[in-house]
């Protein structure tokens, strides 16, 4: 193995456990929080963070990626990033303090304004750490940034948030953990990698940085757009009760792909950058993870799909019921999401940056009128759209990344039809255990079926690997133990 996947395979691994940690972590505070504050508050809370995200691209600019896309760097361009990410934290928070009372008229409802203008903090917050942490990330130093990540969320909800909630502080105990967790997160950065804090205007390559920025915040816009048009369009037409029920399940099911795509994208998007001029190898990583997800990853997610209406009764109690069909259908459309977000880095390191944006246009002019159809339906129509758009966008970015590698279309559609089986084979027992169990409590009914499912998924990786393919077997080996007997032996069986 080469340095370079010596070291991409132990960022992804750092990648991943910071994923399952903060998973973790945020599952039981999302839980309980969410019994506490109920969905009014809930769902005013999730609709503030809508307008948060767009503040927070203003607020990144998109100079950060720069500081992984470049070969070398030195402390002018640091100094010069630095300084435009601190003034586009500002124009962030004006975005929020000017945005608040437009927005809160929009979503009808007066109480979002002061929510939005105290989350606007975040946004200066976040630009000013942002030069730290896309310099841990372009010296792929995931450990350092998995510290910060998860002790930063810990202290900020651990001794903020939930003290907060239980206190009946509502919306404002989630407000207060999100400032607070930015505040931690910027002193914590800045500590694992410090950086010169004097200002600079202007650097002899000041065009290349802001036409890859602005190419950065308008990408980020549009997916904002197609990602958040859904909550969006279901808080102004149903309001914050059913934005909260939506959010609920629909967070249950996106935060471990979201973290996992905080995890490995940056890493692929860090090593890829240094593989431009390798596209055989770039070819072969990007068919590895892509076999990855869909034969490995997939099931799991069918195994949530399947228990999804249980999950949710058990974590979130009677009050949140109707999440559960939300939670279904985005859960069986996570894998498309995860593999469209690790096919857009092959499009930045292949020359096609401004792709990932001009091919999702079109899907937002569809969406948004899908969605309004949808939202007087309910959350569950709401969600199904959002699954069938999480798919479109996969396979409109897939086809030039597929393409820009050289990579056949049979061997994708060998390797989907592969990933498809497997989902069956696995959610099979599932399925089939749903009737029975129907009179039994939701706990058990829930446990019953995904532990069916559960033990097909370890039977075929574990006890007949090879049904997985050689692409995804090839990245899951790197992952294994190889010291222990029991690595040793599941070696063996990979041959």
């Amino acid at each position: 193995m080469t340095e370079l996947a010596r070291q991409s395979v132990t960022a992804a691994k750092w990648g991943l456990f910071s994923s399952v940690a903060k998973f973790v972590m945020q599952l039981l505070v999302n839980i309980a929080i969410a019994r506490l504050l109920g969905p009014d508050a809930y769902g005013l809370f999730a609709l503030a963070t809508i307008g948060l995200l767009v503040a927070t691209f203003l607020s990144e600019v998109g100079l950060g990626w720069s500081l992984m896309q470049r070969e070398t760097l030195d402390d002018e361009v640091i100094r010069f990033v630095f300084t435009w990410q601190c003034l586009s934290g500002l124009v962030g928070l004006l975005f929020m303090l000017l945005a608040a009372e437009a927005m809160a008229e929009f979503l009808r409802d007066p109480r979002l304004a002061e929510v939005m203008r105290w989350l606007g903090l975040c946004c200066l917050l976040n630009g000013v750490a942002a030069t730290a942490t896309n310099l841990l990330r372009r010296e792929m130093r995931f450990r350092e940034l998995a510290q910060v990540q998860l002790l930063s969320y810990l202290l900020a909800y651990v001794l903020v948030g939930l003290p907060m909630a239980f206190l009946g502080h509502g919306v404002w105990s989630m407000v207060s953990a999100w400032v607070l967790q930015s505040v931690f997160g910027l002193f914590l950065s800045y500590r694992a990698r410090p950086h010169p804090l004097r200002l600079r205007f202007r650097t002899g390559q000041a065009r290349e940085f802001f036409d890859l920025g602005a190419t950065v915040l308008l990408t980020n816009l549009c997916n904002w757009a197609l990602t958040n048009a859904d909550r969006l369009i279901l808080g102004r037409i149903a309001g914050t009760q059913a934005a909260g029920l939506y959010a609920v399940g629909y967070n249950l099911a996106t935060v471990p792909n979201s973290l996992m795509i905080s995890a490995l994208q940056p890493a692929f998007l860090a090593s890829g950058a240094r593989l431009q001029d390798d596209l055989p190898r770039l070819a072969k990583g990007y068919r590895e993870v892509q076999s990855f997800i869909w034969i490995v990853l997939a099931p799991l997610f069918a195994i949530l799909a399947v228990a999804g209406t249980e999950v949710i009764a058990v974590l979130y109690g009677p009050a949140w019921q109707s999440s559960g069909l939300v939670f279904v259908f985005l859960a069986a459309a996570m894998p498309a999401y995860l593999a469209w977000a690790l096919s857009t880095p092959v499009l930045w390191n292949t020359g096609r940056k401004r792709l990932e944006m001009l091919l999702q246009l079109p899907l937002l002019v569809l969406a948004l009128p899908a969605f309004y159809a949808a939202a007087s339906r309910g959350s569950a129509a709401v969600a199904a759209v959002a699954g069938l758009l999480f798919l479109a966008r996969y396979l409109v970015t897939l086809l030039p990344a597929w393409r820009a590698l050289d990579l056949s279309a049979t061997a994708w559609a060998g390797m989907f039809l592969h990933g498809l089986l497997a989902c069956a084979v696995v959610a099979a027992p599932g399925l089939l255990l749903a009737a029975p169990l129907q009179t039994l409590p939701a706990w058990l009914a829930g446990m019953l079926k995904a532990s069916a499912c559960l033990i097909v998924w370890l039977l075929i990786v574990l006890v007949w690997p090879k049904m997985l393919g050689q692409a995804a077997l090839s990245l899951l080996q790197r992952f294994m133990p190889k010291g222990s007997a029991l690595g040793r032996a599941w070696a063996k069986r990979c041959v």
